[in-house]
């Protein structure tokens, strides 16, 4: 847990001095408030640290420092470097979910530049999660314009850098249960965009960038037998967040969402797996924080960015197969669209996408896989996929 509120705290003092260096006149409000909250999230995890002060290491942890090197249709090839540490908390004789702790950096052939850190931290007994993410990113993005008949032609180009924070606290209410809180943060800083574009045109909210920042509850259930390859049980998460100018944030809208994933043991080498997923936003929300399909989790197959709108719905499957020790293979598919308030969803014009991968267990005693897969979608090109760990 110290090792996650000492990364919030560089992040807090990287994001004041940024802050100080640039118009003071600009955005006094939202700096002012962003940092408070920044402050509000490290002094209630120091409190939460020192309450569970008990909740020493049980395991010795394990670290692993790993190159990497990942390709997907959106960023290439990408290269660099991570580290994840494995351990767990709390008395080794109790029941207590394995944590982790992930920092990275990466560049891709487009140019691109990421260095993040993530963490899924749970306390003794699985008492308390904490979750989230913190990073800096600097994109090139694709952006096609807002529906679901948005042509190839229309693909355009822009470049930007942002700061994000991701926190999740929950808090187990009975088994397997949580109620929580979340808490995100983005600050868009687009930087170029294609001249005469439908960017550079200011027609959409959000073109000049800006920052969001929400907050609300969330529920979450999980009953898996494991986070990184289940072969049995239910996960579940739904949350509301509210984004406005309290919170420090540029524009005004909600968001609800909601994940579910049910995991099935055919036998000893053979697992089956569904997930529904949608999200619906209601106010003025800008275009780059629309849901959006595509990409390596959400239908594969489709470019990541085509297609955004207000609301998503959709439903995917895999089924996969060990025929080793530590090599397997899956299939799979999915069918979802976006749409807007004003053309509600409609079957007949759902996005279809299949696909064929195989999958290598980095190590014995932990379940991570590398994964490559091949994905299509009717009407576009098949796109190849090498990451880590499942898609959902």
């Amino acid at each position: 847990m110290v090792y996650i509120i000492l990364i919030l705290v560089v992040a807090f003092f990287a994001y004041s001095n940024r802050a100080n260096e640039s118009d003071e006149l600009s955005k006094p409000v939202h700096c002012s408030m962003v940092k408070n909250i920044f402050l509000g999230i490290l002094t209630f995890m120091m409190m939460m640290q020192a309450k569970g002060q008990q909740d020493s290491i049980a395991v010795k942890p394990v670290i692993s420092v790993l190159p990497l090197v990942y390709y997907t249709p959106e960023t290439s090839w990408s290269f660099g470097a991570g580290a994840v540490g494995n351990f767990k908390l709390g008395n080794p004789a109790l029941e207590t979910y394995e944590s982790q702790l992930v920092v990275g950096t990466a560049y891709t052939l487009l140019d691109q530049f990421l260095a993040y850190s993530s963490w899924r931290v749970f306390t003794e007994e699985n008492k308390n999660l904490f979750a989230g993410e913190i990073g800096w990113y600097r994109y090139v993005f694709f952006f096609y314009g807002l529906g679901n008949q948005v042509q190839e032609s229309d693909r355009e180009q822009y470049d930007a850098a942002l700061p994000r924070l991701r926190f999740d606290y929950l808090r187990k209410v009975r088994a397997h249960f949580y109620l929580g809180l979340r808490y995100h943060f983005d600050e868009f800083n687009i930087t170029t965009v294609e001249e005469n574009g439908l960017l550079a045109n200011g027609n959409f909210l959000g073109s000049e960038g800006g920052r969001i920042s929400g907050f609300g509850p969330m529920a979450y259930y999980d009953s898996r037998d494991s986070q990184l390859y289940p072969t049995r049980g239910i996960f579940g998460e739904a949350s509301f967040q509210t984004f406005n100018r309290a919170l420090g944030s540029d524009f005004h809208y909600s968001r609800w969402l909601m994940d579910f994933r049910s995991v099935h043991a055919i036998n000893s080498k053979s697992v089956f797996v569904w997930n529904a997923y949608s999200e619906v936003l209601v106010g003025e929300t800008p275009f780059f924080a629309l849901p959006l399909v595509g990409g390596n989790r959400l239908l594969r197959g489709l470019f990541e960015g085509k297609f955004r709108d207000q609301n998503l719905a959709l439903l995917q499957a895999e089924y996969r197969y060990k025929f080793l020790s530590r090599w397997g293979a899956v299939v799979f598919s999915g069918v979802g669209n976006v749409f807007s308030k004003e053309n509600s969803f409609q079957f007949n014009q759902s996005k279809l996408t299949y696909g064929i991968g195989g999958r290598f267990q980095l190590s014995k005693r932990e379940k991570l896989n590398l994964r490559l897969d091949l994905a299509h979608a009717p009407g576009e090109d098949f796109r190849i996929y090498l990451t880590f760990g499942e898609a959902f």
